[in-house]
C-alpha cells in the first residue's frame, strides 16, 4: 500500500517549469494544464499581455517577466533538395510566402516549383502541388481565402487560381502569350531560371481584382530582348484592361504598387535590352497609371547617381502614399528618393550612398524599403563597391559607416528613429495591421553563423530603434528576404543551405516563429 501510495504521487506530481515570454504571450508546457491555445510540441500558448518586471503567477508556477520577448519556434516543413543549385553558386532559392487572411493557413510557392497549403498553428501540409519544374515566383490569397493565386515562372509563366483545399486549378492565365516565351535554360546555368518570363508582381485588391505585371527579359541571336506587359484582371481571370494596350512594351516592369484610396499604379519602368529604348514610357523612373484603366497619369523620374551609377534601379522598394501624391524609392545607389507626384523638389534621403575608402568608393545599397502609412522604412545592405566603378569585384577595404541600419523618416525627410546591429539585413515585411516590422537576417560577409533569422520591431508605440526592437527569432540558417507575417505576432521565414567548401550546407525549408 505505501508503495502504490508513492507511485500515485509521483504520477500526479508535476514536474517544476518555466514559462517562455513571448510577444504578448506566455508558452508553457501542455502538462500544466492551463488554457490555451495546442502548440506542436506539447506546449500552450498563453495570449495575455505582459510588462517587463511583472511578476505573473500561473497555477502554483511564478515567474518575472523579463526585458526583452523571447521567440520560440512553432514548426518546420521540409521543401525540398536545392544543394545541386546552392553548390554550383546559385543565389538563396527563391521562395514566396503568403499567410491567409485569417492566419490558418500558409502558402508556400517553391524555388523548385511546388505550392504547399501548411496549417499555419501545427504545420501540417494540407495540400501539395508541383505546379512547374522552374520556380514559383509568387503566391497571394483572394481577400475571403477562397481562392489561392499562384504565377510561375516558366516558359509559359501561367498564373493559377487554385482550390486552396485541393490546389486544383479553377482558372490558368498564360503570361507568356502577353510577353513570348523563351526555352528552358541549361541545366547547370544556375542564374538561367531568371531569363524566363514571369509576373513580378501580383495585387489582390480587396473587390478581389488582380493586378500582375508579366516580365521578360533574356537573350537572343539578335541580342538582348525585353517583354513586358501590366494586366488588370477580375476575379475571374479575364483581362480587364492591360498597360501598354496594343503588346508588350520594350522594358521590364518591376514592383507595382497602388494607392490604397485612389487606386492609381506605380510600377518601375527598367531596360536591359538592345536598341534604342521607347519614347513612351517612363524607362528608369516610375510609371503612374489610372485604375481600372491602365492609362498613363503621369511619371516619376529620378536622376542617376553620377559618377558611380548611370542609371537607378530599386530592388524591393516602391511605394505610394495613400492619396498617391507621393512616389518613394529605396534605391541600390544607397538613397531613398522621395517625389510629389504633381511635381516640385524632390527629397533625396542618402542613408547608403557613395563614399571614399582611401581611393576606392563604397556603398551600403537600399535593398528593402516600405512606405507604411506617412513613415518611410528603409534598410541598406552590408557594405560593397558600386558596380559602375572600375573594380566593382574587389573587397571593400573599409565598412560604409552606414551600413547595416534600419532608418525611418517621416515624408517630409525628417529622421524618426534608426537602429543598427550585427545582422545582415535580408528584406522588410510588415504586418497586415500595420503594427510590426519584421527585418530577416541573412548571410554576412564575414560568415557569421550565429546572426540568422529575424528582428521583430514596434510600429505602433514609441521610442528609439533599440526600444522598438521587441524579440530576435534566431534561426539555424540564413532566411531569404521574402518572409510573411500575422497580426497575432507569428512570423513566416524560408531558411536556405549555404555553400561551404563547394557543398551545401543545411537544409531548405520554412520555418514559423512566435
Amino acid at each position: 500500500m505505501t508503495l502504490l501510495l508513492l507511485l500515485l504521487a509521483c504520477r500526479e506530481a508535476a514536474p517544476p517549469w518555466e514559462p517562455v515570454f513571448v510577444r504578448d504571450g506566455l508558452v508553457v508546457p501542455a502538462s500544466s494544464a492551463l488554457p490555451g491555445r495546442p502548440l506542436p510540441g506539447e506546449r500552450t500558448l498563453l495570449e495575455r499581455t505582459w510588462t517587463a518586471g511583472e511578476a505573473v503567477t500561473l497555477g502554483s508556477t511564478s515567474a518575472v517577466a523579463p526585458q526583452q520577448a523571447s521567440c520560440v519556434e512553432l514548426f518546420r516543413v521540409d521543401l525540398g533538395d536545392v544543394s545541386g543549385h546552392i553548390s554550383r553558386g546559385g543565389a538563396p532559392p527563391d521562395t514566396q510566402l503568403a499567410f491567409s487572411p485569417d492566419g490558418s493557413l500558409l502558402a508556400v510557392g517553391s524555388f523548385r516549383g511546388d505550392v504547399l497549403v501548411i496549417d499555419a498553428w501545427t504545420g501540417a501540409v494540407r495540400a501539395r502541388r508541383t505546379l512547374a519544374e522552374t520556380m514559383v515566383k509568387q503566391v497571394a490569397w483572394s481577400p475571403d481565402g477562397a481562392t489561392l493565386y499562384a504565377a510561375e515562372q516558366s516558359p509559359d509563366a501561367y498564373l493559377h487560381a487554385l482550390d486552396p483545399a485541393t490546389l486544383a486549378s479553377r482558372w490558368t492565365l498564360r503570361l507568356a502569350d502577353h510577353v513570348e516565351t523563351s526555352p528552358p535554360p541549361p541545366g547547370d546555368d544556375v542564374y538561367g531560371v531568371y531569363t524566363l518570363p514571369s509576373a513580378y508582381g501580383l495585387v489582390v485588391r480587396p473587390d478581389g481584382h488582380l493586378l500582375i505585371a508579366g516580365v521578360h527579359a533574356w537573350n537572343t541571336a539578335e541580342g538582348r530582348k525585353n517583354a513586358s506587359r501590366l494586366l488588370h484582371l477580375d476575379p475571374s481571370g479575364a483581362v480587364v484592361a492591360a498597360w501598354p494596350k496594343k503588346g508588350a512594351l520594350d522594358a521590364t516592369l518591376m514592383h507595382p504598387a497602388m494607392a490604397e484610396n485612389t487606386g492609381t499604379v506605380g510600377v518601375f519602368v527598367g531596360r536591359s535590352a538592345a536598341g534604342e529604348a521607347p519614347s513612351d514610357a517612363a524607362i528608369g523612373g516610375v510609371q503612374l497609371l489610372s485604375w481600372p484603366q491602365l492609362s498613363p497619369v503621369g511619371a516619376v523620374r529620378p536622376r542617376p547617381l553620377a559618377p558611380y551609377y548611370d542609371k537607378v534601379f530599386p530592388w524591393q522598394g516602391l511605394g505610394l502614399t495613400k492619396d498617391a501624391d507621393k512616389v518613394m524609392l529605396g534605391l541600390t545607389d544607397g538613397r531613398v528618393w522621395l517625389q510629389d507626384v504633381a511635381g516640385g523638389r524632390p527629397i533625396t534621403l542618402e542613408p547608403g550612398t557613395p563614399v571614399e575608402a582611401g581611393a576606392v568608393p563604397i556603398v551600403a545599397s537600399v535593398g528593402s524599403a516600405e512606405l507604411v502609412g506617412d513613415t518611410v522604412i528603409a534598410a541598406t545592405s552590408e557594405t560593397h563597391i558600386p558596380w559602375g566603378a572600375a573594380a566593382p569585384e574587389v573587397k571593400p577595404p573599409s565598412a560604409h559607416p552606414r551600413e547595416r541600419t534600419l532608418f525611418a523618416w517621416a515624408l517630409d525627410g525628417t529622421l524618426r528613429w534608426t537602429w543598427s546591429g550585427k545582422w545582415a539585413p535580408q528584406g522588410v515585411t510588415v504586418s497586415p495591421d500595420a503594427s510590426t516590422l519584421v527585418v530577416g537576417a541573412g548571410l554576412r560577409g564575414d560568415d557569421r553563423r550565429d546572426l540568422y533569422g529575424a528582428l521583430v520591431f514596434d510600429l505602433a508605440g514609441d521610442g528609439t530603434g533599440a526600444q522598438r526592437l521587441q524579440t530576435v527569432c534566431s534561426t539555424e540558417l540564413p532566411v531569404f528576404f521574402s518572409m510573411a507575417a500575422t497580426d497575432d505576432e507569428r512570423i513566416a521565414v524560408v531558411e536556405h543551405p549555404v555553400s561551404r567548401e563547394g557543398a551545401a550546407v543545411g537544409a531548405y525549408r520554412v520555418t514559423v516563429l512566435r
